[in-house]
């Protein structure tokens, strides 16, 4: 297997990502736990200046459609800097709210995530090294990737209907109710 992943940073195109939790263990089984996660995204936004397109935060991985540019700027920011601050954020966050947990109940609700939090070693992922990352340069693609991430949950049997996932885009698109976290994307092709 390649040791080096290559990301390609180009100008206008949107980047779908998914990136899977340490062992595909459920962190963010808890809704407090998924909350936290679009918490930071927010945050990442707003330190590093790229644009959300649309995300689910599912049990054990997460998909994310960002637009690594400024509004109106002509420079990408680079997709290997936003994750890395996505990940240092989320995995600083859901360990501190995993301790409360544990502390609380000296059970995180799982099996495999008590093994992972009683494990003797001092390092502790939340991520996997690697994640799916691949530039969506189509409309077409770029719709495809959206009702993907918001069927996601549906798919896997967490709820009846997409918009009752609270921790996806859908919520912002479809107007119905109170959205986690807005997006910045208003339907016009292409980004600018």
């Amino acid at each position: 297997m390649p040791s080096r992943l290559w990301r390609h940073d180009e100008l206008g195109h949107i980047h779908f990502l998914t990136i899977s939790c340490y062992q595909r263990l459920p962190f963010f089984d808890r809704p407090e736990i998924r909350t936290l996660v679009v918490e930071s995204m927010a945050d990442a936004r707003c330190r590093l200046g790229f644009r959300w397109i649309g995300y689910v935060v599912m049990p054990e991985h997460v998909h994310w459609l960002c637009y690594p540019q400024v509004p109106g700027g002509q420079e990408v920011i680079p997709i290997s800097a936003i994750l890395q601050s996505l990940k240092t954020s989320i995995g600083m966050r859901v360990k501190q709210a995993l301790r409360k947990v544990w502390a609380t109940h000296r059970t995180l609700g799982h099996a495999d995530l008590d093994r992972w939090a009683t494990a003797t070693t001092n390092a502790k992922p939340i991520w996997m090294t690697r994640g799916v990352d691949f530039n969506i340069t189509t409309y077409d693609r770029l719709i495809q990737k959206l009702d993907y991430c918001h069927n996601n949950p549906v798919k896997r049997g967490l709820v009846g209907r997409p918009e009752a996932w609270l921790w996806c885009s859908i919520n912002h698109y479809e107007k119905r109710g109170e959205a986690m976290l807005a997006m910045d994307w208003d339907g016009t092709w292409p980004l600018l």
